[in-house]
């Protein structure tokens, strides 16, 4: 129906056809289309007319503010005309009217300019509590200026306001002061982006980008004076907002003043500044975790430093990385300080004395040096100066006290209560009293309530002790020297990092800036060094379990090692780490070679205790067992020692000569029962220590490092001790040591010699332990078959089935015996220990056969039980164990003299005529002891010469 060609009867036909060609289905919408039109059309007719009928108005409107226009122009321009005219003639009472008008005015200015000085504290108070201290001080000394002018000292009403401005004045210069102090020691909020709380590992390496402070001062002239931002918070830029307020002093008249005052309040607001940090760091890390006053009565632990993982490391590297960065903000305070003052002092002419303001950087300097030393003297040294009655009671008589009572004396040096931690809130009068003076000094004093009555941090009670540190401060951990691999790195990187602070005129020299550190390396560090490394020693070795085994040793070791020779390589080891932070020294090569000669001689007195023969009568004090005096004597040694040096190879001779030279130690000296070392404790003990003299020398000669002489430090002779070469001057600062590099001992040529030497002390302690059990071993079969072959009755009536008492002794020694040392010692040494006893078993049955008295057929079968229960046994310990030849020897007694003679005559025997004529011996020994029948000895007699001359003509002729 848009189309201009539309034909409105076509389109209602089609609207009313029903078929499927028609548009009836549409009709609906085409009726509702027609209403909206229909109301659309009234809605602009009502709109239009509303606006015809305004339109009418209007004009009739401006029709009549032309006509009265037209009007008053006509009127004007007559009065005009009438004032010309009446200017034009001269009038006396002209003049007394302009006289009155010019006092008038000067009344009127008298009184706007009081009515301007009225505004003034409240415009006052308004700028000082916005923070825009310089249009305050602005304002402050023009009203100052209006209200001290002649005619307005003659007027008595403004004496209040005078006298108000003029306590304002001191009021602003304090708030001042005050404010510059929150940016200097970092009070305010806005000073968080000047320094960086610690952010785990490496924090302390410089970030790259250039500092805040070089940009600060690259883009301000300080001989030109600040414009303040109406529109900025002047706090956002904590920097410029020091130069603000130094500004606003200087304006005051107050600046020679306030330096003053920032150089003796520094040390009070410096060491607020640490505590702060110190308390911040404590509340980070419970104090719980902390280990510190751990160790208890009987909890006695030692501290050899603190791996990368323990808490305390990232205590000690918050710490230090905090306070650090907040000396580092300090200082830029006062570079900043500097800088202004000096600009000021060029573009001002009353403040010449420039000495203060350079004293203060300074002085501020050495305040800082003297916490860092405070600081490193508490964490690496445990001196007893201090606060000693703070410590735990000193001796066992207090200790003993303590624990019966139940008592612990009260540290007298910490202070009980404190009037500033009274609740104020719990007491009416105090607290109506105290909302009373802080509106008045909101009302007095705008912007310096919050700060005056700001709650301070208490420090004293028992939870922030300080533990009687020299700086005053809580220790967040335990002070050792081992610290110091945690202290030196982030204070060398602070000391060249503030080298880009320190400003060229300030009298300080860049090059001296780490001295202090040397001073305190030799005057401090050094001389506590030894003692506490000896200290240390002292207490690891010297407990009671020291010698005992490791409830741990499975983490350093396959085999148990003893408590003390691990606390000691620990100590060592760290002792080796320690020394990679700091230049080599000769001395303390040295000390680490006395530290070991040390240790040996209490593992060589622990050896002597242990194989020591107590005698029972008590007249001879101490011996020592067979097994150790078969180790010192050098004709068994060296036995030992061919035997040892085998190894996997199989000898024979060696093994003889061993054997032989045994047989003959125990002919020159029997061994007895006290002889033997009986307790398996000890044995447990020998294995122990041996295992653990080779596992110390082979850790500790990985440490093994001899270093180039020139890189040592020497004194330059003297008596100051001063070392040749500074710590300090190290060009890399390394952060953390990594754990992956090898640790070493530097030493010289000369003390490697010594190092090595005691390493191969260690080496020859163990072996000799080695061989005092092999021999030990040996001694119990030496002693058990010795007594078998002498108290056994092998002469018997009826057969037994059971071996002999000794050799079930025997048997029960060496079961035991092989399961010590097998729980304690490598297989190697275990094979050496337990190597040729059936070989020495076999010998001495043989050899020894000549001690029994009486044999017969049924002791013969004993002695072959004893044999064979024997080799039973050791086949559960050598599967090569063998005692055929002592079985077969006891043998030729039931086969009878014919079979033995025709078997020495055919060359089958491969026993001595010895030991032959000893079973031949032997074999009549039965007949030979009969008593009853004297012809039947003499008999056995005849029989015995006759077959010993045939054996002996039967074994010559071969």
């Amino acid at each position: 129906m848009k189309d201009e060609t539309c034909i409105p009867v076509k389109v209602a036909l089609q609207l009313m056809d029903s078929s499927s060609l028609g548009l009836a289905r549409q009709y609906q919408s085409f009726r509702e289309t027609h209403q909206d039109l229909q109301y659309a059309l009234q809605a602009i007719v009502n709109d239009h007319h509303q606006g015809f009928n305004s339109s009418i108005g209007a004009f009739h409107s401006i029709m009549r503010s032309i006509t009265t226009s037209q009007a008053k122009v006509r009127e004007l321009r007559e009065s005009l005309i009438k004032a010309k005219e009446e200017l034009s003639t001269s009038k006396p009472e002209v003049k007394n009217m302009v006289d009155n008008s010019q006092r008038y005015d000067a009344m009127l200015q008298t009184l706007n300019s009081i009515e301007q000085l009225q505004l003034v504290p409240d415009k006052l108070e308004a700028r000082i509590s916005e923070k825009k201290f310089l249009s305050a001080v602005e304002l402050l000394g023009e009203a100052l200026k209006t209200i001290r002018q002649p005619d307005m000292m003659e007027i008595g009403a403004l004496s209040d306001l005078r006298a108000y401005l003029g306590s304002q004045e001191s009021s602003l210069a304090d708030i001042l002061v005050e404010e510059l102090h929150n940016h200097l020691y970092l009070k305010s909020l806005y000073c968080n982006d000047r320094w960086q709380a610690y952010s785990g590992k490496n924090a302390y390496i410089p970030t790259s980008g250039g500092r805040a402070l070089h940009k600060f001062l690259d883009t301000n002239d300080f001989n030109q004076p600040v414009n303040a931002h109406a529109s900025k918070n002047p706090e956002a830029d904590s920097l410029s907002y020091v130069r603000l307020l130094l500004e606003s002093l200087n304006n005051l008249g107050h600046l020679p003043n306030a330096i003053a005052t920032i150089n003796q309040r520094l040390p009070v607001e410096l060491f607020k500044l640490v505590d702060k940090t110190n308390i911040e760091v404590d509340q980070r890390h419970p104090s719980s975790l902390t280990g510190l006053k751990t160790r208890g009565y009987h909890g006695k632990t030692v501290d050899l430093g603190l791996n990368e993982n323990d808490v305390r490391v990232t205590i000690i590297h918050d710490l230090l990385c905090t306070l650090y960065s907040k000396f580092e903000a300090v200082m830029e305070g006062y570079r900043v300080i500097y800088d202004v003052v000096k600009g000021i002092t060029k573009r001002s002419d009353f403040l010449q004395d420039a000495e203060s303001w350079k004293h203060g950087f300074a002085e501020v300097w050495q305040l800082i040096q003297s916490e860092m030393r405070s600081l490193l003297h508490d964490y690496l040294t445990q001196s007893d100066s201090r606060s000693a009655q703070s410590a735990a009671p000193k001796g066992l008589h207090n200790v003993i006290s303590n624990m019966v009572t139940g008592k612990t004396p009260r540290d007298r040096n910490k202070i009980i209560f404190k009037l500033s931690n009274t609740d104020i809130n719990s007491m009416s009068g105090l607290k109506e009293d105290h909302e009373d003076l802080q509106h008045i000094l909101k009302a007095s004093v705008p912007g310096l309530v919050s700060e005056s009555l700001r709650p301070a941090v208490s420090t004293s009670d028992n939870n922030n002790a300080s533990d009687g540190a020299a700086t005053g401060h809580k220790l967040l951990i335990e002070p050792s020297v081992f610290n110091i691999s945690l202290l030196l790195p982030p204070s060398l990187s602070f000391l060249n990092r503030i080298k880009e602070i320190v400003p060229s005129g300030s009298g300080i020299v860049l090059s001296t800036l780490p001295s202090f550190l040397d001073d305190f390396l030799v005057n401090v560090f050094y001389p506590s060094l030894e003692d506490t490394i000896r200290d240390v020693f002292n207490q690891t070795t010297g407990d009671l379990d020291a010698f005992h085994e490791d409830v741990n040793w499975a983490h350093v070791s396959r085999k148990p090692i003893m408590k003390g020779t691990i606390a000691f390589l620990n100590l060592i080891t760290a002792f080796c780490k320690m020394l990679d932070t700091i230049p080599p020294d000769q001395a303390f090569g040295q000390l680490t070679i006395d530290l070991l000669t040390s240790y040996y001689d209490k593992c060589y007195e622990w050896y002597k205790e242990l194989i020591a023969r107590h005698h029972s009568e008590g007249a001879e004090a101490i011996d020592m067992k067979a097994s150790a005096r078969w180790t010192q004597s050098d004709t068994v040694r060296s036995a030992m020692a061919a035997v040892w040096s085998l190894g996997e190879e199989t000898s024979i001779e060696p093994l003889k000569r061993e054997t032989e030279v045994e047989m003959n130690e125990q002919a020159s000296n029997k061994i007895t029962s006290s002889d033997l070392i009986t307790d398996r404790k000890v044995i447990q003990s020998l294995c122990i220590l041996c295992t653990s003299m080779r596992w110390l020398a082979s850790k500790v000669v990985q440490l093994r490092h001899i270093e180039d002489p020139e890189n040592f430090s020497r004194n330059d002779g003297g008596n100051s001790g001063r070392l040749r070469r500074r710590w300090t001057l190290i060009d890399s600062v390394r952060p953390q040591r990594d754990e992956n590099k090898p640790i070493y001992l530097p030493m010289t040529t000369e003390t490697v010699s010594a190092f090595d030497g005691v390493v191969t002390s260690f080496q020859e302690l163990a072996t000799s332990i080695l061989f005092t059990l092999h021999a030990e071993a040996r001694c119990r079969v030496l002693y058990h078959l010795d007594k078998c072959i002498l108290e056994g009755n092998y002469c018997l009536d009826n057969p037994v089935l059971t071996p002999d008492a000794n050799v079930l002794a025997l048997n029960t020694d060496i079961v035991w015996f092989d399961e010590d040392i097998s729980n304690a010692l490598p297989p190697k040494e275990i094979a050496f220990i337990e190597y040729g006893l059936g070989a020495l078993m076999d010998h001495i049955l043989v050899s020894q056969a000549s001690s029994i008295k009486i044999l017969n057929q049924d002791g013969a079968e004993r002695m072959k039980l004893n044999i064979m229960v024997l080799q039973q046994n050791l086949k559960n310990i050598d599967e090569s164990a063998d005692l055929s030849r002592a079985s077969k020897f006891y043998s030729l007694y039931g086969r009878g003299m014919d079979d033995l003679i025709a078997n020495a005559k055919a060359g089958k025997l491969e026993f001595t005529y010895n030991e032959l004529k000893v079973i031949v011996e032997l074999y009549f020994s039965e007949a030979m002891n009969n008593r009853r029948e004297s012809s039947s000895a003499l008999q056995a007699r005849r029989s015995l010469n006759e077959n010993l001359l045939a054996l002996s003509e039967i074994m010559w002729s071969l």
